[in-house]
């Protein structure tokens, strides 16, 4: 029969037991949690040049807003990491953002709201799944509403690119703002970079 003396320490050993029992259960459970990536933080575009007021602020978070619905951003950014997205503001108050992904593809975007003047660039290096002219429209109905901007996807002009004789430019004409689409393509036919433009 044990004495009196033994008892608490009988009872502090089997707490011991029990804590060290809790903490070698936790250590199992730590370990057994899969290593799941974090989501990366949504990547914020910088000012690299210019000074931005808080009215500058607000049409770049809005222009932002605008691009993000734009299938010239969603096609990159559905298979692609953003890497960069840079602001430059120019004196004539001219806001240019410029998206780069991690395939190399790139967005170019120009917007002044003292002349109304927008223009939208991507250049894309992936396969497309949708015709460029099917593509274009979308953007146009993001960038002008449901009725876009007048452009006839029925009449075109082709001619060799200005600065690369490889490259043809195929053009779009709308009748509202003076809207216009361009599609770019390589020597091997496959489109590489659309516009899509236009100023009231």
């Amino acid at each position: 029969m044990p004495n009196s003396n033994e008892q608490p320490q009988t009872a502090l050993t089997s707490t011991w037991l029990v804590l060290c029992e809790s903490v070698l259960l936790a250590a199992c459970s730590v370990q057994s949690v899969p290593n799941v990536k974090a989501p990366a933080a949504p990547h914020l575009c910088v000012v690299i040049e210019g000074n931005a007021s808080s009215k500058d602020n607000d049409l770049i978070a809005e222009l932002e807003r605008t691009i993000k619905t734009s299938p010239f951003y969603t096609i990159p950014a559905s298979t692609e990491e953003l890497t960069s997205c840079d602001v430059r503001l120019s004196p004539e108050r001219d806001i240019e953002l410029e998206y780069h992904f991690r395939n190399g593809s790139w967005l170019k975007v120009k917007r002044n709201e003292r002349i109304e003047y927008m223009e939208l660039n991507v250049r894309l290096n992936q396969k497309l799944t949708d015709q460029p002219e099917t593509i274009l429209a979308r953007a146009e109905r993001a960038a002008f509403g449901a009725s876009g901007c007048g452009i006839d996807w029925l009449q075109s002009e082709t001619h060799p690119s200005a600065d690369d004789r490889n490259e043809t430019e195929t053009l779009f004409y709308g009748d509202i703002c003076n809207c216009q689409a361009r599609i770019r393509h390589s020597g091997s036919s496959h489109a590489v970079e659309l516009m899509l433009k236009s100023a009231c």
